[in-house]
């Protein structure tokens, strides 16, 4: 729809806005920022409690979608970043994923949060500690369980016959598509966000972050003992 103002140059008025929600960044707050949580959450990204306030936690959370989205990592959400959390036909979730002792999304939120984090390989954290600085992938599997209420020994060398004896075992394409699962190869473990990534400690060049998970040469999957998918 066109107009002219009261100085007689013409203005356009175009539809973005209509399509488009606002630019939000670190600080804002309101309707707008609850839905890019919820967006975000939807798509494996934990920003924090769905509260409406952009936190450094919302921050985090939006850098770390831009990375996987091969966007400049401005903790800004523009028109590219509201563009790609829309592709793919992600919707926001209508109620927040259940939660609690012995829940999956409380063992896949508790690891999303560590996202950022180093790796160091041997790494032992505390299982009481609410938010450790580094981990290997074990240790990031064996805290994450710890804070869902379950019991995971340290170790793949561990890990993998554990789950053998609770019979959790899985395909590899099974838990690729299952959030939660674990995805083991020899030597390291993940954790399947069930849409082709994972959330996992990676290496040291790396750290803890969320990874495809295409074409990595996994052997077997499990999902872990005493939660609930």
């Amino acid at each position: 729809m066109s107009g002219v103002s009261a100085t007689g140059s013409r203005r356009v008025a175009t539809t973005a806005t209509s399509s488009t929600p606002p630019t939000v960044r670190e600080g804002a707050k309101g309707a707008t920022v609850t839905d890019l949580q919820k967006r975000l959450a939807a798509a494996g990204f934990n920003p924090g409690p769905v509260d409406g306030l952009f936190g450094p936690k919302t921050e985090k959370a939006v850098k770390a979608f831009q990375k996987a989205k091969g966007l400049a990592q401005d903790g800004i959400v523009g028109p590219k970043t509201w563009g790609a959390l829309k592709a793919g036909g992600v919707k926001p979730p209508t109620g927040k994923p259940p939660q609690g002792k012995g829940s999956v999304e409380t063992f896949v939120q508790k690891a999303l949060a560590q996202a950022g984090d180093k790796y160091i390989f041997g790494a032992e954290t505390r299982l009481d500690d609410p938010n450790p600085k580094a981990f290997d992938c074990s240790e990031l599997v064996e805290w994450a369980a710890a804070q869902a209420g379950v019991h995971m020994p340290d170790g793949t060398m561990n890990q993998v016959p554990y789950c053998k004896q609770k019979g959790t075992t899985l395909s590899v394409a099974e838990a690729l598509k299952t959030r939660g699962a674990l995805l083991f190869k020899p030597g390291h473990v993940a954790i399947s966000l069930g849409d082709g990534r994972t959330i996992e400690a990676k290496g040291s060049a790396y750290g803890v972050g969320i990874f495809s998970a295409k074409g990595r040469g996994w052997t077997s999957g499990a999902l872990v003992p005493g939660l609930k998918y």
